[in-house]
């Protein structure tokens, strides 16, 4: 230490360094701050703020995935409608991870059929029966007298099921495994005004 108060180590001055770190690691924030936003955050949220088909959403970030919840309006198509917005999401956002949650509206019936239809899901997953698995699903939906459609595509299954004002919107992604939910929670919810 010198005699001003000044501490050095081998020559340098200790608080000169410090300072200089501080003010390189705020410029690096700063600057990735500023690259996401203008990258993919600021086209993401124009993008979202102006397609039609979205009601609401928000984005989240945890260490490292986008988790982006969608409030859909009504579709008669959620086939169509989650593969418009998963294409736009990807364009804007690339490689990064990301998860697009479909904000929904359920109530106890719907749950109930939705965990009741799993086992024909898990069933098709592992066999391939994909006909008889919508069959078995809207089956499942009009015994408890609620509307449904089911799509599949090469990457997800979709089931949507309309109960008066509450309704279902899931997509299961075929490369994993669906999950009992409990009511209104997980990654496979969704909703929107109608079937």
């Amino acid at each position: 230490m010198e005699r001003n108060g000044t501490m050095r180590w081998q020559g340098i001055k200790v608080h000169v360094v410090a300072i200089s770190m501080l003010v390189a690691l705020a410029a690096f924030l700063g600057a990735q701050w500023v690259y996401n936003s203008l990258n993919f955050q600021q086209p993401l949220n124009r993008e979202l703020d102006n397609n039609k088909l979205i009601a609401d959403y928000q984005i989240k970030e945890n260490t490292g995935v986008y988790t982006i919840s969608v409030t859909l309006h009504d579709t008669g198509d959620l086939m169509h409608t989650y593969r418009q917005i998963d294409d736009r999401v990807h364009a804007i956002i690339g490689d990064r991870p990301y998860v697009i949650e479909l904000v929904d509206r359920r109530n106890k019936r719907l749950n109930d059929v939705y965990n009741h239809g799993q086992f024909a899901i898990y069933e098709a997953m592992a066999v391939g029966n994909f006909r008889e698995m919508a069959d078995s699903l809207n089956q499942y939906a009009n015994a408890a007298d609620l509307a449904s459609k089911v799509y599949i595509d090469s990457d997800n299954i979709y089931w949507q099921m309309k109960d008066g004002d509450y309704y279902l919107y899931a997509v299961l992604s075929r490369g994993k495994w669906p999950v009992n939910v409990p009511l209104g929670t997980g990654p496979e919810r969704g909703a929107a005004d109608g079937i």
